[in-house]
Order: C-alpha cells, then sequence, then structure tokens
C-alpha cells in the first residue's frame, strides 16, 4: 500500500478490524498537492464512521447541488434537484489525505515507511524488496499505487496497463477566498456582477457550464476560503505519455476560455501564471485482480476519469470490500478465495460505471449549437419537475451501493 487515498483509506478500515498494515511509500514526504475531489453521502459517512472525518467537518463542505449555466453568457439553466440520498460533498485532496494520514498513525496496528519504493514482488513468496534492498513477508500485498502501479504488471498481462487518450485534459487550481474579496473591491464591474463572482465560493453550490468540447466546474472547499476549479479543455500535447505534473502557461487557459461567461475570465485572469495540466487517459478494468495473495485496488486496476466524480467513491468501496471479505475468511488458506470474492464482487460495477463515464463525456462536450439547446431545454424542463437529467442524473445513480453485503454474498456463494 501507498499514502494515496486508497491505499490509507483500506490501511485505517483494516487496522480497525485487528490486522497489523505495513505501508510503503515510495516519497520521502507527504507533500499537500492536488485540487477539490468529490464525495458522495455515502463515502463522506464511511470516513466519518471510520474516525477520518469528524460529522461537523469544516475541511469537507456539503454542497446543496450544482448550478448549470450557459457557457457563453452564464445565464442560470437550472439548480439541480434535492437527492433523498444526500448531498456532494468537496474537499481538497490534500486534506483528505492528511487527514487519513493522522488517523492512521493514531492506530498502533499500522506502521508507514517513507521512501520505500518496491522494486520487486515474489508472488510466491508473498514477499517485496524496496529500493533500500529491504524485504517484507506478509499474508496478504496490497497494491494501492495507483495508474502506473509497479506491482499491476506481476497480477496481470502487460497489455492491460496500456492507456488511451481521451483527448482531453484539465487545468485545476485553487483561489483564495482573500483574493476573491480583494478582487470584487477593486473591480470596475457592477455590484451585481461582483455578488455573483463572491457567490461561486460563498455560497454551497457546484457550478457547471458545459460548452463545446469543454466544460468548467466550480465549487468551494476549506470551510469556504478555497475555490476548486477544474476546466476541461481539448488536449493540446502530441506526446503519448500520460503526465499528472505537467504546466501550462495561463495564456493558453485564455485561450482555450475565451468567449466563455466573463465570471470564468476573471477567474483565469486570476489563476497562477503556470496553470497544472492533468492529461486525461482511459484505463479499462484490469482483466485480473489478484494472483495468489497479492490484489490490485482502486487505480492500479480501475482509474476513473472525474465526468462522474467517483474516483474516491470506488476507492473507498474497494477498501469496504476488501476489509468484508478479509474479516469473514477463517484462516490465511482462504486468502486467494477472498480476493476473488473481492474482485468478483467490484468488477462488474466499476466497468458499469467507466462506461458510464465516458457517455457522460459525451453529453458534456457536445458541439453542435443545437443538440445543446436541445440538452439544455431537456435540463431545464427537468428542473421545473423537482428532477435531474442526463449527467447529473447518471452521477446520483450510483451513489446508493452496499459494497459489503455484496462482497460478504459472493464469498458466501464460494465457501459453499
Amino acid at each position: 500500500m501507498s499514502v494515496g487515498l486508497a491505499g490509507l483509506s483500506t490501511a485505517v478500515a483494516l487496522a480497525r478490524r485487528g490486522h497489523s498494515v505495513l505501508v510503503l511509500e515510495s516519497t520521502s514526504e507527504l507533500l499537500h498537492v492536488g485540487a477539490g475531489v468529490a464525495l458522495t453521502s455515502a463515502t463522506r459517512r464511511w470516513y466519518e464512521s471510520e474516525g477520518v472525518l469528524q460529522p461537523n467537518e469544516e475541511a469537507c463542505v456539503a454542497l446543496d447541488g450544482i448550478e448549470l449555466r450557459n457557457w457563453a453568457t452564464g445565464d442560470l439553466i437550472t439548480k439541480t434537484a434535492a437527492n433523498p440520498v444526500g448531498k456532494q460533498n468537496a474537499i481538497h485532496h490534500g486534506d483528505l489525505q492528511l487527514a487519513l494520514l493522522s488517523r492512521a498513525q493514531t492506530l498502533p496496528n499500522i506502521e508507514i515507511q517513507m521512501d520505500a519504493r518496491v522494486v520487486d514482488i515474489d508472488i510466491e513468496a508473498t514477499s517485496i524488496t524496496t529500493s533500500s534492498g529491504e524485504q517484507h513477508t506478509a499474508d496478504l500485498i496490497v497494491a494501492a499505487d495507483g495508474i502506473r502501479s509497479t506491482i499491476k504488471p506481476y497480477v496481470c498481462p502487460p497489455e492491460a496497463a496500456k492507456a488511451v487518450p481521451t483527448n482531453d485534459a484539465a487545468y485545476r487550481f485553487t483561489l483564495p477566498r482573500q483574493l476573491l474579496e480583494l478582487q470584487s473591491t477593486s473591480d470596475d464591474s457592477s455590484g451585481a456582477d461582483q455578488d455573483a463572482l463572491l457567490g461561486l465560493i460563498q455560497r454551497p453550490w457546484a457550478s457547471r457550464w458545459d460548452g463545446p468540447g469543454k466544460h468548467v466546474v466550480v465549487y468551494p472547499i476549506r470551510n469556504h476560503q478555497l475555490l476548486n476549479i477544474v476546466l476541461i479543455h481539448p488536449d493540446r500535447e502530441d506526446q503519448a505519455e500520460e503526465s499528472w505534473t505537467s504546466m501550462a502557461d495561463k495564456s493558453h487557459v485564455t485561450e482555450d476560455f475565451r468567449g466563455w461567461d466573463p465570471r470564468l475570465q476573471k477567474l483565469i485572469e486570476l489563476a497562477p501564471q503556470k496553470v497544472p495540466n492533468f492529461r486525461l487517459f482511459v484505463h479499462e478494468v484490469c482483466p485480473a485482480w489478484h494472483k495468489g495473495h497479492t490484489v490490485l485496488l482502486g487505480d492500479a486496476c480501475h482509474a476513473m476519469l472525474p465526468y462522474l466524480g467517483q474516483g474516491v467513491a470506488q476507492a473507498v468501496e474497494d477498501a469496504t470490500a476488501l476489509t468484508t471479505v478479509l474479516s469473514l475468511i477463517e484462516s490465511p488458506s482462504q486468502i486467494p478465495l477472498a480476493l476473488q470474492a473481492f474482485e468478483t464482487s467490484r468488477k462488474e460495477r466499476v466497468a458499469e460505471i467507466q462506461a458510464a463515464t465516458y457517455q457522460a463525456q459525451t453529453k458534456l462536450h457536445l458541439k453542435d449549437a443545437e443538440a445543446q439547446r436541445i440538452r439544455d431545454d431537456d435540463r431545464k424542463a427537468a428542473g421545473q419537475q423537482k428532477q435531474n437529467s442526463d449527467v447529473v442524473q447518471m452521477q446520483q445513480q450510483y451513489w446508493v451501493w452496499d459494497a459489503a453485503e455484496v462482497a460478504a454474498r459472493v464469498l458466501r456463494g464460494l465457501l459453499v
């Protein structure tokens, strides 16, 4: 495991159920990186039940819904209807990671080793070797080491690791509330325009603009002290490699979103001169998730694109399912059976969500003006009926899922 969200979530869940956990992280220190991530209501409740987040957690903002706006004018199309299941939540990736690390450090049966890069694994012996030459043997190896997993090639065929470009990339940055307030007091625009800009961070609502080949999502995080901004756009790069560290000049952001809502233009003006630009690739669900006593988890076996905001939720469901099956077996000899139950219980669900994610990308990025008008009219009509449509409806249909019950049911069938 690593100190990513999937690894730490699984480590905390296993440790709280009596397992001894060693977490190996390849980096030498944990950096507070990334931007906002979405948590479904069930995901937030899970983190609260595991003692990672508190019910009144200020770092995590409960959103009342999403305001859908015209990409060019900013006019409101509709507001999403309330979901009886609960609210979408927003938190900075770094804040959630630190909360997980803090929780892990309170559990005496979790040991975390930094600067411990895994360089080799012996599937038969269930042992790994780190770059320092140190060897570790365990009953189970959990590879929660992300899309560039070093353990993945030992478990499934090399061709399963091939990533396919979506031809999209994501500019991501955050703006502090103080900067937005300063901009509003010094701006020559009208009071209504200033209030509209500040409202993006003051109110517990996300805003989304869906335009030709692009879309933008904005929402408050960290107790409304940071505004998270994600701008999905056509990928400019010709290189074939996936990158989560590339930076783009702000002039590219300005050019890509020229002619969009003036509020978005203001936000881009306030962005740093260099903006993180994450290239988005498709990673198909791995054909095999486990081998012997080694199992893949999270992005290592089913990385999610951001169009439905399901990345953290599926990592938590993985942690829940794996913890459940390991708690139901009676001896280490049954671990392969438990891992088979874990994989079977999860694979169909994540494949379905991945497929829906690709559909969402198409719906968000309609290029034809008439198709956009029909889509937006349908959204407005649904809103008038207190209903949700297309992408929001797709998002919410995946919020309810009992990963523990499904995993337990599959395992019981295998044990018969």
